[in-house]
């Protein structure tokens, strides 16, 4: 049974992502008034280290994300799911308007299945598909988060780690061109998350452990995986910043200072973190913050039998040897 703590946590949690729901400007605010410059987006995988480096970042007093700022740096930071009922279509993820509701198997929310191969046309997103209505929308959102939660201290920027938006980077990149739209792609070793992602780690190979063997729910993380990082790089501009997680777990200080510079905020060392930081009331995932555990993602590449990283091979391989993974 949860304690009265937990449930206080998870109610906080819950209001600080929704609240905007019983704020009127929600709908009609316009917010023209608010500056908006180099909005960032983390693109990768879920369980590829997105939630801790974005909890780095909004440590910093400049910027802002959808459920707070730097005192609250550890809340709902996935923009497709906040802010979903308000957002266009084409901007959403799994959970509202999606663009793929009905599958006889694969069931939504959907975290390492909208982009396996015979979802991903539903899912995959281009600068054809943006509209001037849909920029309007978009940057109003962006607009709002920025003036309900920045510090005041100028200039403020959005990030956001949407994953679904790793398939849609050249969509982001023209709604928001005259913003300077910046992207930050996290990668992590195929063969140790791809395995970890299938053995249940991610909720909808839960789902499916009953009805398909786990080499067949392999194959359609790794078809994810690589389409995730194909849509990814096919999208690639000078905005776009690679960052090997492991290389991050390494050498936090080293990697999160060239994240800020691609961004254009000044590194903090208080960003990195420590044994003395407290995570704030109301969040999710407490434990994903400290210690940095550079054997946490690759720990799953020894439980992984020979046949299964083949397996992963087969289809990753071409795309993860460009990032420098391999067996």
């Amino acid at each position: 049974m949860r304690s009265v703590m937990e449930l206080a946590n998870r109610a906080w949690y819950l209001w600080m992502r929704n609240d905007w729901m019983l704020n009127p400007r929600s709908y009609f605010g316009s917010y023209r008034a608010t500056t908006l410059l180099r909005p960032t987006f983390f693109l990768g995988v879920q369980g590829g280290g997105l939630t801790l480096v974005s909890r780095m970042l909004r440590r910093h007093p400049q910027v802002v994300s959808v459920s707070g700022n730097c005192k609250y740096w550890a809340g709902a930071d996935e923009m497709h799911t906040v802010l979903g009922p308000l957002l266009p279509a084409v901007l959403t993820g799994t959970r509202y308007k999606d663009p793929c509701p009905e599958h006889p198997l694969f069931k939504a929310p959907r975290s390492w299945t909208y982009a396996c191969d015979e979802l991903l046309p539903s899912y995959r997103m281009t600068a054809d598909n943006a509209t001037e209505e849909i920029a309007a929308s978009f940057k109003r959102l962006i607009r709002m988060c920025l003036a309900r939660h920045a510090t005041g201290q100028e200039p403020a920027f959005f990030t956001d780690k949407s994953q679904v938006y790793t398939v849609r980077v050249s969509l982001i990149r023209e709604l928001l061109k005259e913003h300077q739209p910046r992207f930050v792609l996290i990668t992590t070793n195929p063969f140790a998350v791809c395995y970890k992602a299938a053995s249940g780690y991610a909720t909808d190979m839960r789902r499916l452990s009953d009805r398909l063997s786990l080499e067949i729910r392999l194959d359609i993380c790794s078809q994810h995986w690589d389409n995730s990082m194909r849509c990814a790089l096919d999208d690639r501009d000078d905005d776009m910043l690679i960052v090997r997680f492991e290389d991050l777990l390494l050498n936090p200080a080293q990697q999160l200072d060239r994240i800020c510079r691609h961004v254009g905020i000044l590194f903090d060392e208080r960003m990195i973190p420590s044994p003395h930081d407290h995570v704030p009331f109301g969040s999710r995932y407490r434990t994903r913050w400290y210690p940095l555990e550079p054997s946490r993602v690759s720990r799953y590449v020894g439980e992984a039998t020979v046949d299964q990283l083949r397996l992963v091979d087969r289809r990753c391989g071409t795309t993860a040897a460009d990032l420098g993974y391999g067996l």
